[in-house]
């Protein structure tokens, strides 16, 4: 593997290579030239080519088109806009300040004294004023000049993830195009075309072929081109391995065939990379929003116990800074997580295309328009062949004939959806909001009508259990108990697909290799199937029967099922078939294929269950600290601070201005946050999917609620 650093700055996003000036060839006379040209910002950084070498080369790999001078232009105007708005910041900060009083409660921290110490302290508004400005702006510009520095890289990051992720089912694909008799540039084209199934591996052969389409390179060099930017070291020694196979004139198919193994083993190592990762934001996640939070809530009691007013940092620490921080943690996760997730993508658009055009012209400019001019094309032609033309009759019979056709099929489908009115939550399980959020509203607009509960801080602090169950709990579960058991009922369906369809593609390989017709070992292999393959493989069959497109029965068979896992073993068939008749060998491929990206997944499910446990227990160490506060410590300060006979002694610590009722509330309703984030976390971690965490999320709701009822 070459390690030339220069080699793989050469090139912008999907163009040819472009070769910069090398550092030492800027001369000083030029600066007038690039002020004339590009102006003072960017010349500036133009001017000074080495010091950003790396940024272009971070820019070149993310696919950004941009070079680094023009980029850097606009992260200082970013930065400066920014920091406009630190010192607005600044101000309401020193406004708030000046307020409480704070600010004219500073004193001199040093020993000196003179007439400059007496003059800032005359003025310790402003020049404090003045520090928190300055510090707010240049904070907030820092930060967006450093984030917009570093974007680039973390692209970078995530696209070579994503590349070492899919490429060994990348190579697969090329192995099945290549075993059938495709050449190497028709290969790397189809797969270019598929950034659907492939991601960013299809964008990077993508490159390949529009260096050799669009500026005339030849293939040897359009993949030198494309191994000297791609992001990922994996991919680069494919590419290096593919040109020394390409140039002795080895036999390409046996080379995909054989890389297909490697970069498996690498794609597993970079997974347990990632699950290693996973592994230790899970343990992060225990110490922010566990123990942080409760050594916080203590502190401010304590302080709150002492005379402190803390009622407001608790408020924001419970309603705020939770909530946003659980937030980011799983933003951040699902960025991380990125790389490894395949989304399901329509394969067969022949019924859109259908649609799009002849359906798009009539919503133009009408459907009377659109069959009139049908029908006198139809009479012209009829006329040009020395046909009777249709008469009047005979059209209006056929569309007759077509209404009442078009009336039967939307009335089918109508009592389709009639049998089986929940099909649509089970492919959408999100579409149950359309009916639980109005459902969630109701309910809320009863309870306060009816006078259970009202909607306001005193019905919170007077009755903190019962408002929270009403108003809290109730619409909570409403909504996310319908969605989490339909989110589990498709999950469920594709792990099991998941599961079976390698053995099916098998099965269905060994009997096409027995010379049984395609239709018949359809049916044969659906017999002994299960579940939704059972009844998808008898519509494959049909299909076929009918049609006789064995490809597009295919594509539409993984449209219907909508399993993305499923998504590219379909797209190797289909293009398997197209260009072999060894329909046999591409099913195993397939099959193959699919049972490695199957095992992967469970690989991470099964390391990462541990990891459930880690987040539930310390969920319930945190609910048992909480409710142990609240029943051990502030229902016995509740019964102290009632009304004092005269006798007791005084005592340093007063606890008579305690807002016991308010911190109830908050500790109640800050383990129902601390239930529902972890349970999304859960989900994420082991399933790549936050809505399967909902399961845990309303398992320990209620746990939470449960706990503080019987307090």
């Amino acid at each position: 593997m070459a390690t030339d650093e220069h080699r793989r700055d050469e090139g912008l996003s999907g163009a040819a290579p472009r070769q910069h000036r090398d550092p030492t060839d800027v001369r000083p006379e030029d600066s007038d030239e690039f002020r004339d040209q590009y102006g003072y910002l960017r010349s500036y950084f133009r001017l000074r080519p080495k010091r950003y070498q790396t940024l272009q080369r971070w820019l070149n790999q993310a696919r950004f088109g941009k070079n680094y001078d023009a980029y850097l232009e606009q992260s200082a105007i970013y930065a400066l806009l920014t920091a406009l708005l630190g010192v607005l910041c600044g101000l309401l900060i020193t406004a708030v300040l000046v307020g409480d009083g704070v600010i004219a409660s500073l004193s001199n921290p040093l020993s000196v004294r003179g007439d400059l110490t007496a003059f800032v302290g005359q003025n310790r508004v402003l020049f404090a004023g003045g520090a928190l400005t300055a510090v707010s702006a240049g904070l907030f510009a820092a930060v967006t000049w450093y984030a917009r520095y570093y974007y680039p890289r973390s692209v970078v990051g995530t696209r070579r993830r994503n590349i070492d992720v899919t490429l060994p089912h990348a190579i697969t694909f090329m192995y099945a195009l290549s075993y059938g008799g495709m050449g190497v540039v028709e290969v790397i084209t189809v797969l270019g075309s598929a950034q659907d199934t492939y991601g960013e591996v299809a964008n990077e052969f993508q490159m390949v072929v529009r260096d050799v389409e669009l500026f005339g390179n030849d293939l040897y060099t359009a993949l030198q081109n494309a191994r000297n930017l791609t992001p990922s070291d994996n991919l680069e020694q494919f590419f290096d391995d593919l040109l020394s196979v390409l140039d002795a004139g080895g036999d390409v198919t046996v080379f995909f065939e054989n890389q297909t193994d490697i970069y498996l083993e690498e794609a597993r190592d970079e997974q347990t990379a990632f699950l290693e990762t996973l592994s230790l934001l899970s343990e992060v996640f225990v110490v922010l929003f566990v123990a942080a939070p409760l050594f916080l809530i203590v502190i401010l009691i304590v302080m709150s116990l002492l005379g402190a007013q803390t009622l407001t940092q608790v408020t924001l620490l419970v309603y705020v800074v939770m909530p946003l921080a659980m937030l980011a943690f799983l933003i951040l996760l699902d960025t991380l997580s990125s790389p490894f997730t395949q989304s399901a993508v329509t394969l067969d658009d022949h019924h859109h295309a259908t649609t799009g055009g002849i359906g798009r012209l009539m919503l133009l400019v009408g459907r009377d328009t659109v069959v009139a001019a049908g029908e006198q094309w139809a009479a012209g032609m009829a006329t040009l062949l020395g046909q009777e033309p249709p008469s009047v009759d005979d059209d209006r019979h056929l569309q007759a004939q077509r209404n009442a056709y078009l009336r039967r099929r939307r009335r089918r489908h109508l009592f389709d959806a009639l049998e089986s009115p929940l099909a649509i939550f089970d492919r959408s399980p999100v579409l149950t909001l359309l009916l639980t959020v109005p459902l969630t509203a109701v309910w809320v607009a009863f309870a306060v009508t009816w006078g259970a509960v009202e909607p306001t801080r005193d019905a919170f602090l007077a009755a903190p259990r019962t408002a929270t169950l009403w108003l809290v709990v109730v619409p909570l579960l409403t909504l996310t108990v319908p969605l989490s058991v339909f989110v589990e009922r498709k999950s469920r369906r594709e792990r099991h697909i998941s599961r079976q369809f390698p053995d099916t593609m098998n099965a269905l390989s060994s009997a096409n290799k027995m010379g049984v017709p395609t239709t018949e070992a359809l049916g044969l292999v659906a017999k002994w199937s299960s579940g939704p393959i059972e009844v998808e493989l008898t519509k494959v069959r049909n299909d076929i029967r009918w049609n006789h497109d064995t490809a597009r029965a295919l594509r539409a068979f993984a449209d219907r099922l909508r399993v993305p896992q499923l998504s590219r073993a379909i797209k190797l068939i289909a293009e398997g078939m197209r260009s072999s008749s060894d329909l046999a060998r591409v099913l195993s491929i397939a099959a193959d294929d699919t049972r490695n990206r199957f095992k992967i997944e469970q690989q991470r499910r099964r390391e990462l269950s541990s990891y459930v446990a880690v987040v539930v227990i310390g969920f319930l160490v945190y609910l048992l600290v909480v409710a142990l506060l609240t029943e051990s410590y502030l229902q016995p300060i509740a019964a102290a601070s009632g009304p004092t006979t005269g006798t007791e002694v005084e005592s340093p610590i007063s606890i008579s201005n305690l807002p016991v009722a308010a911190y109830e509330t908050l500790f109640f309703h800050s383990a129902i946050i601390q239930a529902f984030g972890s349970g999304l976390l859960a989900g994420k971690l082991v399933d790549n999917n936050g809505f399967s965490g909902l399961k845990y999320s309303i398992l320990l709701v209620l746990l939470s609620t449960v706990a503080f009822t019987l307090i």
